[in-house]
């Protein structure tokens, strides 16, 4: 039979106390003596262990804690925990941002457990007292409002259009939630109500998750991590454009291989939609840095054997057609092996790829679906989807000119000009291109509407990576007035960028959404 455990509770005054049967006190000296109340843990899941030589990439996470102390939190499982126990973590603020922390039921409940634990403590000769708020025995439950509130508007804000298989969901399946899951989503959901708790929620989600990569309890566990990873990943896109993105990566490709592999993830639309905004990222990261991409292009290939393209897309993810998406993926890939070749004088590039590729973007054109024409919104809607694809278009041809073709000191063609000024009319919230569109143009008044744009979006969506590209900009335009326009090129900038965090830990990286 399992043992009864003891917890700590502050004494309260005497006039909350209920009647007690009169007996010879004892004065209290002490107004901050601690009493003992018996409790009951539940019973732990059996757990089963990882393949630990496969989580290898998952030790990111350690790295992310710096010099900063963090407190342990406690096992908030027990049946009887109480609120007012004294938590490792300041009460956030975003519990006040919702009314209504608990329904009646809950409030019923927590007086049947109160009279309980009375009882048992009478019996006992133990004194007892009556806490003050409500009983809760998961973080899940005491952050109700707010996970339902990020659920209904804050885990919308990174896709071009919501759909049922949101990959930053918050799921309420698992019962009870990982800590680190639902410290995850408080984090994120701070961010965007500004509450000071949301750094404190960020690094309580990373140990917890660093105290738990070494097992996980059925597939539900898996699951909890990575939506953990994604969350943590969107996270970290809302505070700069550079970050360590890679090491979240690394931590998904060490869970997915842990764990059977990308063919034994693929089986749900959940788990396809957050393997497909993962290898977006991915790609986007290579991209504008010029490295290789951490996941296989075995993984996209396994992707698309399973996609269907109706409970979820890449376009309303990510706001690239699924066509384009393919051509990113093979032009990172291309980008990092030409890197490479022009640090080796003994090595030469192909080109003869890149050239059917840039065929392939020169005929590209959006087909409205039959949809599209049904009504005024829908037409709107397409509309829409046309300039994004535009944008994108357009700005792969760019970034085609840039790596594969310029050479420093040659003037830049008037049709790439062209295609810069395209894409201002296309861009609708697309960073990527518009940071080559910006990088191509002279005219201070476009500097202007760019930035404009950017600081635009940086207060709609609250993600400031928009707001840190200003600054790459600037350097960019600064160093083409000095040296040249046709001189200076945005990987110049990037490059020294990395060259100068080249003494921290981790890799600082630019990343463009």
């Amino acid at each position: 039979m399992r043992e009864s455990q003891l917890s700590w509770q502050p004494v309260f005054s005497l006039s909350r106390k209920p009647v007690r049967r009169p007996r010879t006190r004892r004065p209290n000296t002490n107004p901050h003596q601690l009493q003992f109340i018996v409790e009951h843990p539940s019973q732990e899941q059996d757990s089963i262990p990882f393949v630990k030589d496969n989580l290898c990439c998952l030790d990111w996470l350690f790295n992310d804690f710096h010099t900063r102390p963090i407190i342990s939190s406690p096992d908030l499982n027990a049946s009887h925990r109480i609120a007012t126990e004294r938590l490792p973590y300041p009460h956030s603020r975003i519990d006040q941002c919702l009314p209504g922390h608990s329904s009646e039921g809950e409030a019923e409940r927590s007086g049947a457990s109160v009279l309980s634990l009375t009882t048992q403590c009478e019996e006992l000769s133990i004194p007892t007292c009556i806490p003050s708020g409500v009983l809760y025995s998961t973080l899940g439950q005491r952050y109700h409002n707010v996970l339902e509130r990020y659920n209904a508007e804050f885990c919308q804000i990174p896709l071009t259009s919501d759909f049922r298989v949101n990959p930053f969901q918050y799921r309420q399946g698992s019962d009870p939630s990982p800590m680190f899951l639902v410290h995850a989503v408080m984090a994120l959901a701070g961010h965007h109500v500004k509450s000071t708790s949301s750094d404190i929620h960020r690094h309580a989600a990373l140990q917890s998750l660093c105290e738990n990569l070494d097992r996980y309890y059925g597939a539900e566990y898996r699951y909890s991590i990575l939506d953990t990873i994604i969350i943590l990943f969107s996270l970290h896109e809302t505070q700069s454009a550079l970050g360590t993105w890679r090491t979240h990566l690394l931590g998904a490709y060490g869970l997915f291989e842990a764990c059977g592999g990308i063919d034994k993830w693929v089986t749900s639309a959940r788990t396809q939609v957050q393997i497909g905004i993962l290898l977006w990222w991915d790609a986007i990261t290579s991209l504008a840095n010029r490295e290789d991409c951490v996941f296989p292009y075995a993984y996209l290939e396994s992707l698309l054997s399973k996609y269907n393209g109706q409970e979820w897309d890449f376009f309303r993810l990510c706001g690239c057609p699924l066509n384009l998406v393919k051509l990113v993926m093979q032009l990172a890939r291309l980008a990092a092996e030409k890197r490479r070749s022009s640090l080796n004088l003994f090595a030469t590039f192909d080109n003869t790829t890149v050239s059917l590729l840039e065929n392939s973007l020169e005929s590209w054109r959006h087909v409205s679906p039959p949809a599209a024409v049904q009504d005024e919104e829908s037409m709107q809607q397409d509309v829409e989807n046309v300039h994004c694809s535009e944008a994108w278009r357009n700005g792969l041809l760019l970034y085609v000119y840039r790596v594969f073709q310029w050479v420093p000191g040659c003037s830049v063609p008037v049709h790439i000009l062209y295609r810069a000024r395209i894409i201002m009319d296309h861009v609708v919230a697309s960073l990527l291109p518009l940071l080559f569109a910006g990088c191509e143009l002279q005219d201070p008044s476009l500097h202007r509407k760019i930035l404009g744009l950017c600081a635009s979006w940086n207060d709609r969506t609250g993600f400031h990576m928009f707001n840190t590209t200003i600054p790459l900009l600037e350097v960019v335009w600064a160093e083409q007035k000095i040296k040249g326009f046709e001189n200076v090129w945005w990987g110049q900038v990037i490059e020294r960028q990395h060259a100068s965090d080249s003494c921290s830990p981790l890799e600082m990286r630019i990343f463009f959404g």
